[in-house]
């Protein structure tokens, strides 16, 4: 991953993403001279007094700086479908509907090697943005359409944020492992219903379906609630194995 720094100012918390540390950065703040960044400091000030935190910048920075296309899969999401899968180091994946990059990207960050299906140009080129910004060399990006087959073999996991993913279902058999995970996001429930039942007959046992809901809290000395506004509905997620 290519060297970047993140800077945070101290009051307000705003995140400037630093991608060249040789030229002086200028933020709303004031100025950061390029030998501070290129310093060992982790406290430092601009031109107008403000105060920084000056840090390495790890994925989660670089994942909120993404360049949005279509619907992003949110983090929430992400963490189940990296939770469930248990995938790691060794994992060969393939990610079709690549949309902004947001699910593949996270996962190249973990495995050994992602290759991603956009078949979509507008959204393949964000994807492309998105990958050369995070700077990792273990994400592969196709513009194919996955509904054709799928060229990668002997695959760990398969990821599908698809408007039909039952049209994969005999290519993912034939290109995932035995043991291996396939895992389709869907925003409605009636595609959830079609692809569930799509599955009958086939050498995929459905583990579970399920969304995921996140409420965030405010608290402090005096105070201790949820936020009024809570990350609801985002999509439907069926984990499937192998077997």
């Amino acid at each position: 991953m290519d060297r970047k720094k993140i800077l945070i100012e101290q009051n307000s918390g705003k995140k400037f993403l630093v991608k060249d540390l040789t030229e002086d950065y200028h933020t709303s703040f004031g100025i950061i001279i390029s030998k501070d960044l290129k310093g060992k400091k982790t406290k430092i000030k601009s031109s107008t007094g403000k105060e920084f935190v000056l840090l390495d910048a790890t994925f989660p920075d670089l994942w909120e700086q993404f360049q949005r296309g279509p619907q992003i899969m949110l983090q929430k999401d992400i963490g189940l479908i990296i939770a469930k899968t248990g995938i790691n180091k060794d994992f060969e994946v393939v990610d079709a509907g690549g949309g902004s990059g947001s699910l593949c990207l996270s996962l190249a960050n973990i495995c050994k090697r992602v290759t991603a299906y956009e078949n979509n140009s507008e959204h393949h080129k964000v994807v492309q943005k998105n990958i050369a910004l995070v700077g990792l060399n273990n994400a592969t990006l196709k513009q194919d359409d996955i509904y054709k087959g799928i060229k990668e073999k002997e695959l760990d996991l398969i990821t599908l944020d698809l408007p039909e993913p039952w049209q994969v279902i005999k290519s993912a058999d034939k290109s995932l492992k035995e043991g291996g995970y396939l895992v389709v996001y869907l925003p409605n429930l009636l595609q959830m219903q079609k692809f569930v039942l799509s599955l009958k007959g086939t050498s995929f046992k459905l583990l579970e379906t399920l969304e995921l809901l996140e409420r965030k809290w405010f608290i402090n000395e005096q105070i201790m609630r949820p936020e009024f506004q809570m990350l609801g509905h985002t999509g439907f997620m069926a984990f499937c194995r192998k077997m």
